[in-house]
Parts: C-alpha cells; sequence; structure tokens
C-alpha cells in the first residue's frame, strides 16, 4: 500500500493548529492561575460574636477546606464594616492576604466621639481629617491640631452599608482537608442596656438591646459591658490617638453566663441565637430588687420628683436609659449613670407640677466695697399630702454667706436645705443673705 504525501503547505497548516491549540491552553493555565476555593454564603459566616457596647464586635468562625494538589488561594467574604487589619487566619500555612476592597477606618464621617486635648474635651460628630480633625458640634464646626489630641472616646458609631469585602488567603498547604480558624473585629452591631424600674415594688429590669446585626444563624451571643481600648487607624500627621472607654458590668440572669477576660465582663448567652440583618434584639438580662428613695428637688425651673437608686445588687449597672413605671403604668425615662455595687444614682421620674417655688430679691445695699443682697424662696405645695423638699441655689462669684433661716448646708458656693412643706397649699419660706466683694 503506497502511502500518499501531504502537500506541504497543508503540513504546515496542521502543525499551526496543533502549535496554536497548545499555545492556547497553555495561556489559558497562565491567565487562570492555581485554582481557587470560594466559600460561598448565604449570610456570613459566625460561630461565636462578642459584641462591645462602643460598636465593635469580634467574630470568630471554623470552616473545613479541601486543599487540591494545585490548590493555593482560599476566597472569604466579610461584612463590610470588618478591620481587615484584625483579621486572623489560623489552621493553615498563610503565605500572604489580599483584600480586594478597601476596609474602613475606626473613624467614620457621621460617628459621635468626644476628642480629649490638653486644654479642654470637645464632644460631637466626626467629619473628617483636613489637616486638623473637623469635628462638628451644635451646628458649628471645630478644628483641633493633631498635636493637642490625647485621646478619642467613640461614644457611638456609624452603621456601614456597602458591599461585601472579598479576601484572598494564599497558602502552599499540602493537599488535604484543613479546619480554618477565622477571627476579625468589625464595626457594629452594638449593644446597649435598657432598664425598667417599678416604682411600686423597686424591682429592677435589665434588658440587652442589641442593633444593626448581621446575617448571622445559630450563633453563640456574648455582651460585653464596656469597651475595648483601640488605637485609631486613621490618616493623622504624626498624631498618636487613642480611644479610652470605661469598663463596666452588670449583674446577669440565670440564662446567662458571666465570666471575666483581664478588665472585661463578659455575659454569654447559654443557648444559640440566629440574627436577621436590619432587626433588632431585645433579650432579658437580669432582674432584682434595688432600694429607692424618693425626693422632690428644686433649684430652678419646674419642681422635679425623682429618685436615689441604691445598688443592691451584686455588680455595677451600666450606663443606660431607664423606664420608670407605677406597676403598668409609664410614668417617665431618664438615664442611669454607671452605679458601682452600694452607690446611688439619681433618675428623674417627671415634675411635680403641683408644687411651687419662687426666687426673689427683697433686699439690695451698694456699698464701695461690697454688695448685699437678700433672697426669698417661697415654696407653696398643693398636693394632697405634706411633702419634704431639697432646695438647691449657688451664691455668685466671690461671694460669702452672711445669714440663712433656716440653716443652708454649704459646700463651696453651692447652698442647700431640706424642708417639709404642708398639704393643700402649705407655704414654706426660706431667706437667706450674701455678700459679694468688689475688687
Amino acid at each position: 500500500m503506497k502511502l500518499r504525501r501531504m502537500p506541504i503547505k497543508t503540513t504546515v497548516v496542521v502543525a499551526l493548529i496543533i502549535a496554536s491549540s497548545m499555545i492556547a491552553v497553555f495561556a489559558t493555565g497562565i491567565l487562570l492561575g492555581p485554582r481557587s476555593i470560594r466559600l460561598v454564603e448565604t449570610s456570613t459566616y459566625a460561630d461565636t460574636v462578642t459584641i462591645y457596647q462602643n460598636g465593635f464586635t469580634f467574630v470568630t468562625y471554623e470552616k473545613t477546606v479541601d486543599i487540591q494538589n494545585e490548590t493555593e488561594v482560599i476566597e472569604f467574604y466579610f461584612p463590610a464594616g470588618a478591620l481587615m487589619e484584625t483579621l486572623r487566619v489560623e489552621g493553615i500555612n498563610v503565605l500572604e492576604m489580599r483584600f480586594c476592597q478597601e476596609s474602613h477606618p475606626i473613624l467614620e464621617k457621621g460617628d459621635i466621639i468626644t476628642v480629649y486635648t490638653e486644654q479642654r474635651t470637645y464632644t460631637g460628630k466626626f467629619i473628617g481629617w483636613d489637616e486638623w480633625l473637623l469635628i462638628q458640634i451644635d451646628n458649628q464646626t471645630a478644628l483641633i491640631p493633631p498635636e493637642r489630641i490625647t485621646a478619642i472616646e467613640i461614644n457611638a458609631a456609624v452603621e456601614i452599608k456597602s458591599p461585601k469585602i472579598l479576601v484572598q488567603v494564599l497558602t502552599d498547604a499540602s493537599e488535604g482537608e484543613y479546619t480554618v480558624h477565622v477571627s476579625y473585629l468589625m464595626r457594629g452591631p452594638n449593644w446597649r442596656p435598657a432598664y425598667v424600674l417599678d416604682l411600686n415594688s423597686s424591682e429592677l429590669e435589665c434588658w440587652a438591646i442589641i442593633e444593626n446585626v448581621e446575617d448571622w444563624a445559630n450563633v453563640t451571643l456574648t455582651v460585653v459591658s464596656g469597651g475595648p481600648h483601640v488605637v485609631y487607624r486613621g490618616t493623622t500627621p504624626d498624631a498618636f490617638l487613642r480611644a479610652l472607654y470605661s469598663v463596666e458590668s452588670l449583674n446577669v440572669s440565670t440564662e446567662w453566663t458571666s465570666s471575666e477576660l483581664d478588665e472585661y465582663h463578659e455575659y454569654t448567652l447559654e443557648r444559640k441565637i440566629t440574627f436577621e440583618e436590619g432587626m433588632t434584639a431585645k433579650l432579658p438580662l437580669f432582674k432584682g430588687a434595688v432600694e429607692l428613695r424618693q425626693e422632690y428637688f428644686w433649684s430652678g425651673g419646674e419642681v422635679i420628683n425623682r429618685y436615689h437608686i441604691n445598688n443592691t445588687l451584686s455588680e455595677p449597672l451600666a450606663t443606660g436609659i431607664i423606664e420608670l413605671y407605677r406597676g403598668q403604668k409609664w410614668v417617665g425615662e431618664d438615664t442611669i449613670r454607671y452605679t458601682p455595687v452600694k452607690d446611688e444614682s439619681v433618675v428623674i421620674a417627671n415634675y411635680a407640677y403641683d408644687i411651687k417655688v419662687k426666687i426673689e430679691t427683697i433686699k439690695e445695699v451698694h456699698e464701695p466695697s461690697r454688695d448685699v443682697i437678700g433672697k426669698q424662696i417661697t415654696i407653696r405645695n398643693f398636693k394632697k399630702s405634706n411633702i419634704w423638699i431639697l432646695i438647691e441655689q449657688s451664691l455668685p462669684c466671690r461671694s460669702k454667706l452672711l445669714s440663712s433661716n433656716p440653716e443652708a448646708t454649704v459646700k463651696a458656693n453651692a447652698l442647700t436645705w431640706v424642708v417639709e412643706v404642708a398639704s393643700s397649699g402649705g407655704t414654706t419660706l426660706i431667706y437667706y443673705e450674701y455678700e459679694t466683694l468688689r475688687y
């Protein structure tokens, strides 16, 4: 059998096609690079979520990845508020991490911050940096030189809404299955205590309110009273700025487990919980009886009906909003400050409109070296029962109390009296004189 020879032109064309195909395959391999593993999720991965009061959250989770012979890149997705410089990936050898979206700094435009300088303190809304720090205070912009700033406290962090962050983790791990432990710090969500106090029974309830949550399924939740010490990550010329936070703690209910880590008081929910993005969760944290003392108070304006709350619980109370009830009737609200064990806070319930207080000047003597002023305070009680009321006044600068009837308690330039006023229109008078020196 005689073989026919292909024409030279045909041979060249076939050879070029084969060569082109090989080059194309090789080039495709180069362009595609090593095979990657992408962890695709419909919700943000989380096994444990630790939420601080200052608007930061620490997230951890574990995932199993299958490394094949050519796997060099593992891809993760993180929430928009994740601080990628805090990212840790353990359980596999990491050569490099690459972020395909800019991570956010600690301070965002709109954050409510307190800026401490050597001379004074500023509280307002963070605008940004333009060589100096810009902060909005009462519709005015203050410019603060960075070299004068000693610390920054974040009072409220704004929520960030933007696409998730893709992170590529390069590895040279050998083939096999690996359990990867991932952890990072992020902006939001935050939690705050909300108190309910029954003035009749002295029963105090505390709820943990958690806002700006992610889509987290079946996670272990821990809330921390207070916030972490963090280092400011923004661009500031030669200034080292720190965020300082107080550490506070709560008396926890049986559904939560209390623990301490360094200076933190942590409270972990014993059951798993699921969050949906955009929802707010309200969880009962603790309850117990406290000691109450009711008091009427006046220093100007309307008479205030307020209560002294003696913290008889086993741990301090965190700063938060307190709602005041009488049984099932709501009567008012106020802010309760951080209250250590056996210490007390004072909260305003409402205004006592049936108690009227008036102050007037009934004596004025002007001499070359001094002025003598006499003031009279008239308290009238239109309630159906007798009341006791605390009256407070301040002396002007360079002044000294000369006389008072009844006798006043003097502390620095503050004068106070506690007097009884009879019911049904009863009247009590306070008279005091003071001198102000001229020099």
